[in-house]
Order: C-alpha cells, then structure tokens, then sequence
C-alpha cells in the first residue's frame, strides 16, 4: 500500500496522452500488445488486469502459483466497488514463455530482480520494452544487462492495494504509473487504459520524491511492527524528519528538485492516514520476508557517499534493518 493520499497532486502530476491510436485507449488501437508481467504481487496483479481490460495479450509470469484466474477487489470508495475477475495464462518456467513479447513489466520487489532475469532474457526481443516497475532510483542498472538501457522504462508506482491472497488483489484506491515523458513512456500509454501511465519531464524529482516518503515510513514502520501512527510519536517523527531531511539533501546533489519543507510536509501527510495503515516493508517484517531496505535506505547511503552527502542517520538505521531482513516474523503486537 502506498502512502500518498489519492488527493495529492505528485500522484497525479504528468502528461496524460488523449485517447487515439498514439494514445492511451488501449493496445486494441495500435495492434493487440503481447505483455508479460513479472510477479502477480498487488502492483503486478492489478496493472495486469489493467492491461487485460484495454486489450493486450497479458502473461503473468510467476514462480509459484495455487490460481487459475486473477481477481481484483475494488473495495474503497475510492476504487469504484465490484469485483472483475480474468482468466490469464499464469507462466511458471520462462521457457514456457513462448518468446519474445512487446513488453515486460518487472513488477517485483527490488530486491527480487536478480531472481527474475531468466525471465527478462527469456521475453526479450528486438523491439521489446522493460518497464521497472518498483520502488528507489536507479532503476535500469538493475537490469541492465541483459535489458539494453534504451529499453528500459522505469516507473514510480502509486497504488493503493493489497495482496488478499495469490490471485486476488485488494485494490482500495488509485493506480498510476508515471514514467520519463519520451518516445518509449508514449508506447506504453497505449498499453494500459486513460490515465494509467503518467509522462513526467522529470523523472528524477518523481522518483526521489516517492523515496523521501518511502525512506522514512517504510524504514520506521518495519523497524517498530507498528503501522504509520508510530509516526505520531514526538521522537519518532523527529528520526522520519532526519531520514527525510538527508534523503533530500542527497536527492538535490543527484539533480533532483525537492523543496526545502518538503519532509515536513511529507510527515504532516503520513500523520492524516487512517488507523492501521501500513507499508509494504512492514508487511514483509510481519510474515517474515525479505526487506527492500536496500533500495530505499541503502540507495540514500550509496548515492550520499559517492556524492559527498552526510547520511549518519540513514546510514544507522540501514545495518539494524539488513539484520531485520533475515530475523523471523513477528506479530502485530511485536512478538516473535
């Protein structure tokens, strides 16, 4: 689940191409697309779906299993209500993969790319598009190789949705990616339905800003077993407001424009989420999984260290969360 409002203007911020052949109607309107999507977690089952129902051939591709169809509940206000349910081919081996497709949506945790090339080499073509849908910055050099650079098209994803179970995705409001504004961000368009895929000018500012949120609430909520209103806590929002603060300060060195209040804005916004809200990097700490703390703090770390930027918090918080990552799983209470 993210941790942005559906009110909020960075959601929502880029072009939006208008409904046409070179527009965001929908693969039928240029050729039915032949689109594999990497890892039927929420942000994979629910852009699957998506594409599915603007008229692509969708593969979802998957290393377990247990579902014949894919259902996504819309179950807030704000997602519309109802149900639709799809029968997809569910892909378990990249052998069976059938060749190359137009596109490849790599939509696993960050952490989980290493496990997915096979299939990115098994789906590659000559005119085949790799669109890096997960969390942090550097997105191509996490595929690259075997995905050419000039291939690759990373996204920022906003989505408010949950994993219910495999094949079933709780979806509770918006879902938009937003990509570099270019000539390979305008052939995506045309794969999801209007409004799906956002063009940015600036997809460095995009992509840094989702990290200045995710730097601090996913850090602190997987650190504590508590949902965001830990973030109410004097001396907790006081070390979000220090993550934050150096993660914009590294974020500035690496070209990026983040305004000078924009951590105490983003800790005013997480206050104002509703009771039990979460993060994805909780959720991983609760039932035990891996954490991409890696991607998030780890690439504050990275990036501040080769740019000459102070990270001491980041950097304190970063060794406490790779021992987390491979503790067992704790309760909502915190118990082991």
């Amino acid at each position: 689940m993210d941790v942005v409002p559906a009110r909020d203007a960075a959601v929502l911020q880029g072009r939006v191409l208008p409904p046409g052949p070179s527009g965001t109607r929908g693969a039928a309107a240029a050729g039915r697309r032949r689109v594999a999507v990497v890892g039927a977690g929420a942000v994979g089952g629910y852009f699957a779906a998506r594409a599915a129902e603007a008229g692509a051939e969708v593969l979802l591709c998957v290393r377990g299993g247990g579902f014949d169809r894919l259902r996504i509940v819309r179950a807030g206000p704000a997602a519309g209500g109802g149900v639709t349910e799809l029968r997809l081919p569910v892909v378990r081996d990249p052998a069976d993969l059938g060749g190359p497709v137009d596109w490849i949506v790599l939509a696993t945790k960050a952490h989980q790319t290493p496990a997915a090339m096979g299939w990115l080499r098994a789906g590659l073509g000559a005119g085949t598009g790799v669109v890096v849908a997960q969390n942090g910055i550097d997105h191509a050099e996490r595929v690259s190789p075997p995905v050419p650079r000039d291939a690759v098209l990373p996204a920022v994803v906003y989505l408010n949705a949950e994993l219910e179970r495999p094949g079933v995705v709780r979806h509770l409001a918006y879902g938009v990616l937003q990509v570099p504004d270019g000539p390979l961000g305008e052939r995506f368009a045309g794969v999801l339905p209007p409004g799906d895929v956002r063009l940015v000018p600036d997809f460095a500012t995009a992509a840094w800003s989702k990290l200045l949120s995710n730097s601090a609430a996913n850090s602190l909520t997987a650190l504590t077993a508590r949902g965001l209103e830990v973030l109410a806590r004097p001396d907790v929002g006081e070390l979000a407001l220090a993550v934050m603060r150096e993660t914009a300060s590294v974020a500035r060195a690496a070209g990026a424009r983040i305004a000078a209040d924009a951590p105490e804005r983003t800790l005013a916004r997480l206050g104002h989420q509703p009771p039990g809200a979460g993060t994805s990097m909780l959720r991983d700490r609760l039932a035990g999984r891996p954490l991409e703390h890696d991607a998030l703090l780890g690439a504050v770390v990275r990036t501040g260290g080769r740019l000459g930027v102070p990270t001491p918090t980041c950097a304190v918080l970063l060794p406490v969360l790779a021992a987390l990552s491979a503790s067992p799983a704790v309760g909502p209470g915190g118990t082991p």
